[in-house]
């Protein structure tokens, strides 16, 4: 655990997030992909898909196609979103260039390697959403870091907090948790030519997570 007289490292413009952790079950990953999903980031360029999704959601079109305010606050106060800033997962539909991603997928693995957080992250708020990431899904047992400068060339690691039994703390960086992955050109070319490149998820799966968290969400508590 870091201590106060601690020099911590600059966190650095745009730090690439490692995650390496034990897998959890596809009843799992249902709900932390859900529930870490960014609602104001489903609008991509594939609209068969964001047509899909919003009515996957219950979420009410605009205006100009994209959903309401008042829908998406909706869904997120009935689905129990969680409210990250750094930390939330795109693995229903991402207009990224590497397509879908996040640090859990929905086979249950917990894991990540290829994409940078933001841009200048501070150590409380990433702090603030692990924490809430933890308690949220007590059954995850993880270690993430942040490497400095997108994890180019030899970059070290500047921040590493584990997450396990509910509660996360930051840490002393040690070894890589897991080899910064460069996605190749090709693969990023092909995207530009592949129908779906921008879905994470089938329908199929995704309406099946949220009627499931819908319905662990509305569930009447249990009397002794």
């Amino acid at each position: 655990m870091l201590t106060d007289d601690v020099t911590r490292p600059d966190l650095t413009k745009w730090p690439r997030l490692l995650v390496a952790g034990s897998p959890v079950t596809p009843e799992q990953a249902d709900e932390i992909l859900v529930r870490t999903a960014n609602l104001y980031l489903l609008d991509v360029n594939d609209k068969a898909w964001v047509h899909l999704v919003y009515a996957a959601f219950g979420l009410d079109p605009g205006k100009y196609a994209n959903a309401t305010t008042e829908s998406i606050e909706a869904v997120i106060e009935e689905l129990d979103v969680l409210p990250l800033t750094w930390l939330y997962t795109s693995r229903i539909a991402s207009s990224w260039i590497g397509g879908p991603h996040g640090w859990c997928d929905w086979d249950g693995r917990i894991g990540t390697s290829t994409y940078n957080i933001g841009k200048h992250p501070d150590r409380e708020s990433l702090l603030a959403d692990w924490a809430m990431i933890a308690n949220a899904f007590p059954f995850l047992d993880l270690t993430a870091q942040l490497l400095a400068d997108e994890g180019e060339g030899d970059a070290p690691p500047v921040a590493q907090w584990r997450i396990r039994e509910g509660a996360a703390i930051e840490e002393q960086p040690g070894a890589l948790v897991a080899t910064a992955e460069r996605i190749g050109d090709e693969v990023l070319f092909l995207r530009f030519f592949t129908p779906g490149a921008e879905q994470g998820v089938t329908e199929e799966r995704l309406t099946a997570a949220i009627e499931r968290v819908r319905a662990t969400r509305t569930a009447p508590a249990r009397t002794a």
